[in-house]
């Protein structure tokens, strides 16, 4: 008669093919996390609607469209014009100097129209600029209430610049 053995009987082992498993997903979920958590932009977020498609754009649904956000150009790729309306002699060029300085592009600076003095800084993006105008103003130290729409007709000839700058009494001096 033949016997079988049989082996003790005890708790399974670990397999070590579940162990190399469990590892590879924490790793992907831990990629994903720490993508979803990076920070690497500037911090300022502007949601656009774009349609999906010609249907999506014909549809009467306020669901029937995607929210992109555009990204935020870069300060070398940003145009300005600074117009002085501090009365302060002199405070456009040095304000234009300063944002060169920092990496922006700029045109010839100008003056406000006469009659034109204004308290607080206001800056005026081109359709499309807002995102850039939000970080110039933080740039500037300026609170997000001076950032206003472009009015139509410019207050000065822009000379291709995409954001106007209209110096006020309380950054013209510093």
């Amino acid at each position: 008669m033949q016997t079988t053995e049989r082996p003790p009987s005890g708790p399974p082992r670990p397999s070590p093919v579940r162990g190399v498993v469990l590892v590879a997903v924490a790793a992907v979920l831990g990629f994903f996390l720490l993508r979803a958590i990076d920070d690497s932009g500037s911090g300022i977020v502007v949601e656009t609607a774009t349609p999906t498609s010609d249907a999506a754009a014909d549809a009467t649904s306020p669901d029937s469209s995607d929210t992109t956000t555009a990204p935020i150009r870069p300060q070398a790729e940003v145009i300005l014009i600074v117009a002085n309306a501090s009365g302060v002699s002199g405070a456009a060029r040095t304000q234009t100097d300063r944002m060169t300085q920092a990496g922006y592009q700029a045109v010839e600076p100008a003056n406000a129209p006469p009659g034109t003095e204004l308290a607080t800084t206001e800056i005026l993006p081109s359709a499309g600029f807002e995102q850039e105008a939000a970080r110039l103003a933080t740039e500037l130290g300026l609170p997000p209430e001076s950032v206003k729409p472009m009015t139509d007709p410019p207050p000065v000839d822009l000379a291709g610049a995409n954001i106007l700058v209209l110096l006020g009494t309380d950054i013209a001096a510093g």
